[in-house]
């Protein structure tokens, strides 16, 4: 299982947000400029981040994004649900067979056990957590550093 690069953006894109002053309103353009990603993919991105409330968006000379919630309230599975969807792992081919074990499938009892394991991980790491461990690496995660061409609106 390999989640999108879609996923990955938004994690680092909520990272970048997570690292601003407080209710600070910022340009896609300057998170897609600050980590070298295509501004239309990313915008494509937080347009999801935003319809999950995730983060808020502002239009106008003044929009941009923030975080809608306190970093220590998203977490990892938050992010991967909005950018990946709610659907499972593994979806048994039982509807097309002839086959009714359901619950009794040794196959489908695992996935499910599996993605439950993931989920409950992706769930114990919050946004706050990894700005933290960002912080103290910044120097090594140069898409972090503020450009010093970025325009962030207030």
């Amino acid at each position: 299982m390999q989640f999108s690069v879609g996923c990955e953006y938004a994690v680092h894109g909520l990272l970048y947000l997570a690292m601003q002053p407080e209710n600070e309103v910022v340009l896609v353009t300057d998170i897609a400029r600050a980590q070298n990603l295509p501004v239309s993919y990313l915008a494509k991105v937080f347009q999801l981040l935003a319809k999950s409330g995730l983060v808020k968006s502002f239009r106008g000379a003044r929009g941009g994004y923030m975080l809608a919630q306190p970093p220590e309230a998203i977490t990892l599975h938050d992010i991967t649900q909005a950018i990946e969807g709610a659907s499972p792992l593994y979806s048994p081919l039982s509807n097309r067979r002839d086959c009714t074990l359901e619950t009794e499938c040794l196959i489908r009892e695992t996935f499910l056990r599996a993605e439950r394991a993931m989920n409950r991980e992706l769930e114990k790491v919050s946004l706050r957590e990894m700005t933290e461990q960002a912080g103290r690496l910044k120097d090594r995660m140069k898409w972090l550093q503020t450009p010093e061409n970025r325009t962030v609106h207030k």
